[in-house]
């Protein structure tokens, strides 16, 4: 079931002007139309108008010559706007949004208006919509376009863990669709900075918090010394691109997300060396090795909030904006990233797969996702992902306590479980008898 948030999307930016014509050198920021599934249509806005209100439970008292008013709700929001579209092809891009609006929307498949001042919001095509041409302006047509808020949330954001997406359980759509967000994110880390200057200090500060954050992430890794000193260079190579004073968006946001792309492998590494390595054979009198590690403590690292804060001193607006696109591309790597790793895991519980997606829509709902190329690929990742967890059939956690040692197979066959489940949610390796709160799935 939908979620209605009136809340209003973020903005491009605060600033009017930026928000209007983000690079001085090119064109105003367009409006645009997205049907259910399809590609944005652009126009020239001409006016919009937001309207809402609040349904009232209104009572008169005649005889005390007194009335009273009370809160039920809120009335639906609306949004009326105007527009032209012109240009040489402004014909096929007149039936292209012809044709887009009469595509189904509704709170499930919802369309998307996104505005210069305003932001994206996810709507619902009204009951009418107009375009107007007259003799005597040749080469282009106005809009008058109507839409209702549809209930999917401020920014119609990701499913949520109770709606997970119906899909193939396959990782190799993860990984796919990891791919488009990767594409799409590096075009639009490229496209802002564009034309502009950033300083070169805030730049290097930016990515300076970047490696920082990634360093304790990988901190949280138990793999192979080859596998951990390979992802340290990746680290390390994000730095060398600020001190060496190379600054080019692509090469910056692709080292960004190939230190991504190396995490997800240093993390399928360790789960692979864990399981075939135990932890200790948990006999008396010999050492009991770190738990296995597959991975979920850098997971929990790389999703936590505020891991690649912007730091929140700039002192110019460009210094914020520079700290700011950077600490959005690496969000966005991060939950590539996360999808990944969640999706290399294998056994998991309905608890800890819930807590995993808990932490990704968290991350979701924190990246700054008004380029429709990478709203669109964030959600295509989510839904794989979702699609993933669904289809493994999860089962809850339930624990017992054992008072008195059992045999572990024994224990396996009375609780009605593999004896390899209870090995791996227990820590035991090679144990004959089991003792104590066992976990269970």
């Amino acid at each position: 079931m939908s979620r209605f948030d009136a809340s209003l999307p973020r903005p491009p930016s605060p600033f009017w002007r930026e928000a209007l014509n983000p690079d001085p050198a090119g064109s105003p920021r367009l409006a645009s139309y997205q049907p259910p599934g399809g590609e944005p249509i652009p126009f020239v806005l001409r006016s919009v108008r937001f309207a809402g209100g609040q349904s009232r439970d209104e009572a008169e008292y005649p005889f005390g010559g007194l009335w009273s008013g009370g809160y039920l709700n809120e009335k639906p929001q609306t949004l009326a706007i105007e527009g032209f579209l012109r240009g040489p092809a402004y014909i096929e891009r007149r039936h292209a949004l012809v044709e887009a609006l009469r595509v189904p929307t509704s709170d499930d498949r919802p369309g998307f208006v996104e505005l210069p001042f305003w932001g994206r919001f996810p709507v619902v095509v009204g009951e009418n919509y107009e375009v107007a041409e007259r003799a005597d302006e040749l080469g282009q047509c106005a809009l008058t376009l109507a839409f209702a808020r549809a209930a999917t949330g401020a920014d119609g954001g990701p499913p949520d863990a109770a709606a997970l997406a119906a899909g193939a359980s396959d990782p190799e759509a993860v990984e796919i669709a990891a791919g488009r967000v990767r594409e799409a994110a590096i075009a639009e880390f490229e496209g802002e900075t564009a034309g502009r200057r950033r300083p070169a200090s805030a730049v290097r500060a930016a990515l300076g918090r970047v490696t920082n954050a990634m360093l304790r992430v990988t901190g949280r890794l138990r793999a192979a010394q080859g596998v951990m000193d390979a992802l340290a260079g990746d680290v390390f190579a994000i730095l060398r691109l600020a001190e060496e004073g190379i600054l080019a968006p692509r090469r910056i946001a692709q080292a960004v997300f190939n230190l991504g792309a190396s995490l997800v492998g240093a993390a399928a590494s360790a789960r692979n060396a864990a399981l075939s390595y135990g932890d200790g054979f948990g006999l008396p009198g010999l050492p009991r090795l770190p738990p296995l590690d597959d991975g979920r403590g850098a997971l929990s690292a790389l999703l936590s909030p505020g891991a690649f804060d912007d730091g929140g001193t700039s002192a110019t607006p460009g210094e914020e904006a520079a700290a700011r696109s950077v600490a959005n591309l690496c969000k966005t790597m991060a939950l590539s990233a996360g999808c990944g790793i969640v999706a290399g895991m294998e056994g998991l519980s309905r608890g800890a797969a819930l807590g995993h997606w808990a932490l990704l829509e968290a991350l979701a709902a924190g990246i700054d996702a008004e380029n429709p190329a990478v709203h669109a690929a964030i959600r295509d990742l989510l839904a794989a992902t979702a699609a993933l967890l669904s289809g493994r059939g999860l089962a809850s956690e339930r624990t017992r306590r054992i008072e008195s040692p059992v045999p572990i197979l024994a224990l396996a066959a009375h609780l009605g479980c593999r004896e390899a489940e209870l090995r791996r949610l227990n820590s035991v390796a090679d144990s004959f008898l089991v003792l104590g709160e066992v976990v269970y799935v």
